[in-house]
């Protein structure tokens, strides 16, 4: 039975993932089709880019006080009924303004999942699979990216609308696993609600629940209440913070508009750069599958440390081949940056978000956490075009490397590391003030900063 739940478990959190990484990415392979059919300026492009992270920022927003109301399960439950009707009129090929409007509807949904699926995945899993299963979501996030990146170059004759709307697949396996699954025992627990106690046998949660005892489950906790205690504050903002660096980085440019920068690179439109585009999935599908296999034997803070380091070297090397017309230098600069990126600030937010947060807090925290992310998301978005006409590739891709370096900087001063730690354990470090860098280790550590 415990096979099954963490099968089950996982595939929630795959279809969720899938779903996140096809529908951000898949306007990538026909945006220039949707510019030369709808006649749009750049404004309009990047509207029609931004509409998705603009709709997620407020699924976020709204994912925090209906999950903690109504519990895990049924907020998924929406997210993945939002996707299917956005993907649903997405397949009919609508106009501009209803394309619009299929892509908020996405864009809820995304919103809605990101933030509830990592928490959901971490409260049911054992601590001794949690980092694992957790950052299982950049995986699929990962493979809806290169699925998304390899659909035009496989489906050569299919319309635009049929190329966005296959995201209704996931939506739809998804919400049947959805429907499967239990609720959340810590959720159940913190609500001062019977936990089934059959589910938490099945899930192997009871020796991770029974550890510590958590000081601020119950009805009596508000997050008013416990975000001056300890670490709170800290922790809050250490987890926005790495999920703005995550997006200023330079991800969702180049995941929005990767056909676009290998063009000004120098590659050919058409199937050139869209093949140098799935190469890049290619990669960032490979290396998320080495984070999934390395954040719980390594540790969560060096491969952040490492990883961001490295995505800073990667982009000079981008900055270099725009300066040289080097195309190749710059697709490989652009490769070593995905690579680097996968194992770091790709997986590991998600991961951090979903441990650091005392129970209390864990829906407000997690929603202000990726509220943060798709709000910078849709301002990369909406400006990226812009920015490169302005002032160039180049200098573009420099700011992104100024973001990398900054996150060396945070990753060094601030990340814990929490490998092997349940989360009662975890909290009991945060709500007892412990320092940023000392949480996990179960000793104290100093005051918080």
């Amino acid at each position: 039975m415990r096979a099954i739940a963490m099968v089950l478990v996982m595939l929630m959190v795959a279809f969720s993932g899938i779903l996140f990484g096809y529908s951000t990415a898949s306007i990538a392979g026909v945006l220039d089709h949707l510019k030369e059919q709808f006649t749009i300026d750049v404004i309009q492009e990047q509207l029609l880019v931004a509409c998705l992270p603009g709709a997620s920022f407020i699924g976020a927003v709204v994912a925090g006080p209906l999950s903690a109301r109504h519990g895990r399960r049924l907020a998924l439950l929406i997210a993945f009924i939002l996707a299917g009707t956005g993907f649903v009129i997405t397949l009919a090929t609508p106009p501009y303004g209803w394309l619009i409007a299929a892509r908020v509807l996405v864009g809820l949904s995304i919103g809605l999942s990101s933030m509830v699926t990592p928490m959901y995945a971490a409260e049911i899993t054992p601590a001794r699979r949690r980092g694992a299963v957790v950052a299982l979501f950049q995986l699929a996030i990962t493979t809806g990216i290169l699925i998304a990146y390899g659909t035009p170059l496989g489906l050569t004759g299919a319309s635009w609308g049929v190329i966005l709307g296959l995201g209704i697949v996931p939506a739809a396996f998804g919400l049947v696993v959805v429907m499967i699954l239990p609720e959340s025992p810590r959720w159940l627990r913190s609500r001062g609600r019977v936990v089934d106690d059959r589910a938490a046998r099945m899930l192997d949660l009871e020796a991770d629940m029974a550890q510590v005892p958590c000081p601020a489950a119950g009805r009596s906790a508000t997050v008013r209440s416990v975000i001056p205690l300890g670490s709170t504050r800290a922790v809050l903002v250490l987890c926005s913070a790495l999920f703005v660096l995550q997006n200023l980085s330079g991800i969702d440019g180049i995941l929005y508009y990767a056909p676009r920068i290998f063009q000004s690179l120098g590659f050919s439109a058409g199937t050139a750069a869209l093949a140098a585009t799935f190469g890049l999935g290619l990669l960032n599908f490979a290396a998320t599958l080495a984070a999934l296999l390395l954040v719980d034997r390594v540790g969560r803070r060096p491969l952040l440390i490492v990883g961001s380091a490295v995505m800073a070297v990667g982009l000079a090397a981008v900055v270099a081949a725009a300066l040289s017309d080097w195309p190749w230098v710059g697709l490989a600069g652009l490769g070593v940056y995905i690579m680097a990126f996968a194992m770091s600030l790709g997986a590991l937010p998600y991961v951090l978000m979903a441990e650091l947060f005392p129970s209390a807090i864990r829906e407000t925290g997690i929603a202000v956490a990726s509220a943060t992310s798709w709000l910078f998301n849709m301002l990369v978005a909406l400006t990226f075009l812009s920015l490169v006409e302005w002032i160039g590739l180049a200098g573009v891709i420099g700011l992104f490397l100024v973001v990398c370096l900054v996150a060396f900087g945070v990753c060094i001063r601030f990340v814990p590391e929490t490998r092997g730690r349940s989360l009662e354990m975890i909290e009991q470090d945060v709500l007892a003030g412990v320092a940023l860098r000392a949480i996990g280790k179960g000793a104290g550590g100093g005051a918080a900063r």
